[in-house]
């Protein structure tokens, strides 16, 4: 009986964040670099825009265009650079946003598409139904912990996280990856159990569990990498200090429903350079070897 009622709040708690989640994280998230990169351009030959200036994205009207499927946890960095490559190229790149396991279903259905970015295992995924072309690894995710900057509670690690008395969000493993990894991970440590106890949000979203952070509803939030370059200046980066089974890499993957050859072929030599290289290390991916 406790623990369907523990389980009960645990969803009504992610249900009222996800619905402020939407309101309030456009207010809260950082749209660029750390503050020692802000006044430099990105790219000493493009002389391109600083990134926090950039806010919105906007598609560009062209003749030539890419369709774009782009997962939510790449969208600031992929908006980034799609808007430094519509304007050195004049091609514009209209996006489709949404969660991994969302966007597959349309690409599976054959609807029309150039382009998805995605982490793993849905390139291979996408293998499987026979839509993937190519891909490129331009990136890597691995779960950390964000903590209040100054990290008052003094955290050191996953296994910090099973304190008496502290109060954890993270993302919930039916629908998330590093939800399904954290979870891997406590299974086989002793002090798992003690952590999970401590957990208050299962967030469908990684936003979400950021979101129960910055609000103070927790005291820590085991999330993506990305999100602590999002919020650095209202956060702090921890990691977790144990080995994950496995590392997630970040694909670009051109599929086999692309009609715009050689736009496609564009994008995907500017993924390459050094401005996306930049970008991806600023908006807290790992760099692809």
């Amino acid at each position: 009986m406790r623990t369907n009622r523990r389980s009960r709040l645990r969803w009504a708690a992610a249900a009222l964040l996800g619905a402020a989640a939407v309101l309030l994280l456009p207010l809260l998230a950082r749209r660029g670099p750390p503050e020692s990169a802000l006044d430099r351009p990105v790219d000493g030959t493009t002389q391109a825009t600083p990134y926090e200036r950039m806010s919105e994205f906007t598609t560009i009207r062209s003749d030539r265009e890419i369709l774009f499927y782009c997962s939510n946890s790449m969208r600031l960095v992929m908006e980034r650079i799609a808007a430094e490559f519509q304007r050195q190229s004049g091609i514009a790149v209209v996006f489709t946003f949404g969660g991994g396991s969302e966007l597959l279903p349309l690409i599976q259905m054959g609807g029309r598409g150039d382009l998805f970015i995605c982490h793993d295992p849905y390139a291979e995924r996408l293998e499987t139904f026979g839509r993937l072309a190519e891909y490129r690894v331009v990136g890597r995710l691995v779960p950390v912990i964000l903590v209040p900057r100054g990290n008052p509670l003094n955290i050191g690690g996953l296994s910090d996280l099973g304190r008496p008395g502290l109060r954890v969000a993270t993302v919930d493993r039916r629908y998330a990856t590093a939800g399904q990894m954290i979870h891997a991970v406590l299974d086989r440590k002793p002090w798992g159990e003690a952590v999970r106890e401590n957990i208050r949000i299962e967030a469908r979203g990684h936003s979400d569990a950021v979101l129960s952070l910055l609000t103070g509803h927790v005291d820590a939030a085991v999330v993506w990498s990305f999100l602590a370059a999002l919020y650095a200046d209202r956060v702090d980066r921890i990691d977790c200090g144990v080995e994950f089974p496995e590392e997630i890499r970040v694909t670009l993957c051109r599929l086999t429903t692309s009609e715009n050859a050689s736009e496609t072929q564009a994008f995907l030599e500017f993924i390459e350079s050094e401005y996306a290289r930049k970008a991806f290390s600023w908006y807290g991916y790992r760099e692809a070897e």
